[in-house]
């Protein structure tokens, strides 16, 4: 048996990330109903923060922020392949309407129930969360509205209201911060970037054939040390 560590430096409110974000659910899905004695192998995953804009920003219209979110005039990417790429996810982007702001308070969210609630209550959250910024048009800067996206994926009342009470977990946030920008490096490439095993890092959203292949190749002791693995996905970035 071997436990795969699962690094990924995401922000909410980047197209690729919310893609990504499926894209590894589903490549674990793969893994384990696909790969001989996958469902013996453990995923220790572990979501850490960045910020694409600055945390303090109130919400704004998505417009005003177009050309910061995704640096598509410089990428050469269209909205057209990103929704293309997000229906086969089962993602229907919405570019255009709703607002954008500051995602501390979402991270500090997705943080909490990392630490508190285990896996599947973080993932249902990040997915929720995602889901009412990228397809519902909704300000996931509004702690009533992270709040109802809690207690839906499974966060009891009781502790949502805490964690909108009190900065809960702000100190820790920090540290995830600091990590995550280390992750990323000086250069600022964007997220997502997901490291693997500590050996293999992907900048931008993984292909699913890429990222399963790899598992395979470093369960079975066939990967060296500090591959990095961009190709297409380097451009799937934000």
């Amino acid at each position: 048996m071997i436990t795969f560590n699962i690094e990924i430096v995401s922000d909410p409110i980047c197209s690729w990330c919310f893609i990504a974000h499926r894209a590894l659910e589903k490549t674990v899905r793969l893994y384990r109903t696909t790969i001989p004695d996958g469902l013996a192998d453990e995923f220790n995953i572990t979501y850490l923060p960045y910020y694409l804009l600055d945390p303090t920003l109130p919400s704004r219209n998505k417009t005003n922020f177009e050309s910061v979110i995704a640096l598509r005039k410089h990428q050469n990417l269209t909205y057209n392949r990103i929704m293309q790429i997000g229906r086969s996810y089962g993602i229907s982007f919405n570019f255009f309407e709703g607002k954008i702001g500051g995602t501390r308070e979402a991270h500090r969210l997705i943080q909490l129930v990392q630490s508190r609630r285990g896996a599947e209550v973080r993932d249902r959250v990040i997915d929720r969360i995602c889901s009412a910024f990228h397809e519902r048009a909704m300000d996931i800067t509004n702690q009533e509205v992270l709040r109802s996206i809690a207690i839906d994926a499974g966060v009891g009342v009781e502790e949502a209201d805490g964690w909108m009470d009190k900065d809960i977990g702000g100190e820790e946030l920090e540290v995830q911060l600091k990590r995550a920008r280390n992750l990323v490096g000086a250069e600022n490439k964007g997220v997502p970037v997901v490291i693997v095993q500590g050996q293999v890092r992907f900048d931008g959203a993984p292909d699913i054939s890429e990222l399963l292949g790899t598992l395979v190749s470093i369960r079975d002791g066939m990967v060296e040390k500090n591959v990095d693995l961009q190709g297409q996905a380097s451009t799937d970035r934000c």
